[in-house]
């Protein structure tokens, strides 16, 4: 007897509500699911499923059986389905969902390099800032920067994101003196309407936090975009370092409040249950930590900057 198979049997029975639903499901008899059903319930001396004319239900040790059987069937598929992927060949269409700042400014090195080193993957990149439903749109890997909430997907955190308080040295000069967070309500705030915090600003030192509810000139949903505003003067904006970490190494934007810490992010590669993970994902997901996580290419040092 093949317990494996017996078992597996027996998971679709209970899961399909019947032997011939589960044969149907395995593309085998009706006569060989209750086979092998009968095989496991004589080598455990006990009966796992009562069964009527009309339905079949679990006894109470065969339904404490099954959620004990589940997991462990589950990790002999992923240690079957790692061994063969790990001597697969990555290829095939890989469709990835990304934050278009973001891509725009650091991805498409990543992807030039991963597409010469796996030829036989071809990317199709769907640039957008909302978080997109990876199953409902096709979606193979979602990169996303925020706080991630518990869901049945998978996530790995690729690297910290930070959030930095900035604005261009011509708008310091003719602006209110600027040396605590409550300060900022006397200026002229951008908001990147992408992140949660929207005109909530929050920072901390010394383990106090300090909540600003800071009056917006401007709202717009682009990093980018409050980039730009920035370097004309226009105010000053809580936003991410990666897109501005260039202009603050050559002081066209300078970090003020760096004494306080703002709100952390990170950056992830979402996808679905790892089980029958295909290569490409597998091996896209691992370039991008390689790439990203010790050192990323927006990290600056600290005291290169101003500290106002």
């Amino acid at each position: 007897m093949d317990k494996l198979i017996c078992m597996n049997a027996f998971i679709n029975v209970v899961e399909t509500g019947g032997f011939s639903s589960a044969g149907r499901k395995l593309g085998i008899s009706k006569t060989l699911i209750s086979k092998y059903v009968a095989q496991l319930e004589d080598v455990l001396g006990v009966l796992l499923l009562q069964r009527t004319t009309r339905r079949v239900t679990t006894t109470e040790v065969g339904y404490a059986y099954y959620q004990r059987c589940l997991p462990l069937l589950e990790e002999v598929d992923e240690l079957e389905s790692m061994v063969r992927l790990t001597h697969m060949k990555p290829a095939g269409n890989l469709v990835l969902g990304a934050p278009t700042s973001f891509s725009e400014l650091h991805l498409m090195p990543v992807l030039s390099e991963f597409t010469r080193s796996y030829p036989d993957v071809k990317i199709d990149l769907r640039l957008t800032d909302r978080f997109v439903d990876i199953v409902e749109d096709g979606i193979d890997i979602a990169i996303r920067i925020g706080n991630l909430e518990d869901s049945s997907l998978i996530a790995r955190k690729i690297a910290p994101i930070r959030l930095i308080t900035c604005a261009s040295p011509q708008y310091l000069e003719q602006a209110a003196p600027l040396t605590h967070p409550q300060d900022l309500k006397l200026h002229r705030c951008i908001i990147d309407s992408n992140y949660s915090i929207g005109g909530h600003w929050s920072f901390q030192k010394n383990g106090q936090q300090i909540l600003v509810d800071v009056n917006a000139s401007i709202k717009v949903n682009s990093v980018r975009a409050v980039r730009e505003l920035l370097l004309s003067g226009c105010g000053l904006s809580v936003c991410p370092l990666f897109a501005v970490s260039d202009d603050i190494r050559h002081n066209r934007l300078i970090h003020v409040l760096n004494s306080y810490e703002t709100v952390q992010l990170g950056l992830y590669a979402v996808y679905s249950h790892r089980r029958h993970l295909s290569a490409k994902v597998r091996v896209f997901v691992d370039y991008l930590i390689e790439h990203f996580s010790l050192t990323p290419p927006w990290n600056y040092e600290p005291g290169s900057v101003s500290d106002l």
